[in-house]
């Protein structure tokens, strides 16, 4: 399972009719039943202001109902907040929680952002085939 970075939808999202986005390129690799968000991307994604335009949510929801959505656990907290405290370069809460929320499942994560993950112990992070 690949779980994608929020950066990776908003990619998406601002490159639809110009371009193949990253999203494209991966779902045309991976089954999208192996593509996966944690649940703190929706918050992050609907924290623009982008949002408050109803056609673009709308475009947001469709971009997103494909993908297997992954709660936020008890678990994922625990492992997150773990994380925060033991990295030596900060890590954010959202990034922690999306982090934490790969390692637990056994998946890969596709972030943009590959400086921010790169030294989290147990966390693989997936490099999209070039095509």
């Amino acid at each position: 399972m690949v779980i994608l970075d929020s950066n990776i939808i908003i990619d998406h999202l601002r490159t639809q009719g110009t371009k193949n986005s990253l999203l494209e390129k991966v779902a045309q690799q991976i089954s999208k039943e192996n593509l996966a968000l944690s649940v703190i991307s929706i918050q992050e994604l609907f924290a623009g202001i982008s949002t408050r335009n109803a056609e673009k949510e709308k475009i947001i929801w469709a971009t997103l109902a494909p993908l297997k959505i992954i709660a936020y656990s008890t678990e994922v907290a625990e492992l997150a907040g773990k994380l925060e405290r033991d990295m030596v370069q900060p890590l954010d809460f959202v990034d922690a929680a999306i982090a934490a929320t790969a390692i637990l499942n056994a998946a890969e994560l596709f972030t943009l952002n590959e400086k921010h993950f790169q030294k989290i112990p147990g966390l693989q992070l997936f490099q999209c085939p070039k095509k």
